[in-house]
């Protein structure tokens, strides 16, 4: 299956996991500016930020409370958390999960997926910069073993830059899952505090 395959599987399933918010595939951040980069997400869910000045912080708030997208996305931190709490010598810091639902505030949607295979590191890097920029949760969904060592790879190269005072980047509220993970998810019935 190729993960523009799999992308077409999951995104009903979070359509139906989150039910009333918007769900859009290949979600363009940013329209009608010749001037600046203007990056593509996988999967976003909204509500969506797109008019200067009315960004959609309390929106936001209030849905980080609401039981169903709470537990959802504390299975996806639960799951983040075994995924990279198996590194020697982790550099990446995991924030408490109020601090996560509450990092961007100032975001372009609510969350925003990307799916990683076989891009190069580079790639996997910018679509990292992207998730967590754009979403107030960002989720990088690894297709494969390899690309989860990436994905993990450069969050720890990114925790060694603000440890040793250099320029880095905020990841704090970006999740790592597998593709399995991700589908097992939102494939289950669960309770409402995150326990299938």
């Amino acid at each position: 299956m190729t993960t523009k395959e799999y992308q077409n599987i999951i995104h009903p399933l979070i359509q139906t996991k989150l039910e009333g918010l918007e769900v859009k595939n290949e979600w363009t951040a940013f329209t009608g500016y010749h001037n600046h980069y203007s990056p593509r997400v996988d999967i976003a869910v909204g509500p969506f930020s797109i008019v200067a000045g009315q960004n959609q912080t309390q929106v936001y708030n209030q849905l980080v409370v609401n039981e169903n997208v709470q537990s959802f996305i504390r299975q996806l931190y639960n799951i983040h958390i075994e995924n990279i709490g198996l590194e020697v010598n982790n550099e990446i810091t995991i924030p408490p999960f109020e601090d996560l639902i509450n990092r961007n505030q100032n975001a372009r949607c609510f969350l925003a997926i990307e799916i990683e295979n076989e891009n190069s590191k580079k790639h996997i890097m910018g679509s990292l910069i992207n998730a967590a920029s754009l979403g107030r949760i960002g989720i990088g969904v690894a297709y494969s073993e390899k690309t989860m060592r990436t994905f993990i790879r450069i969050m720890n190269y990114l925790g060694f830059l603000r440890r040793v005072e250099k320029n880095t980047y905020d990841t704090t509220n970006f999740l790592i899952i597998s593709k399995d993970q991700m589908q097992t998810i939102l494939t289950q019935i669960n309770d409402n505090n995150g326990r299938p």
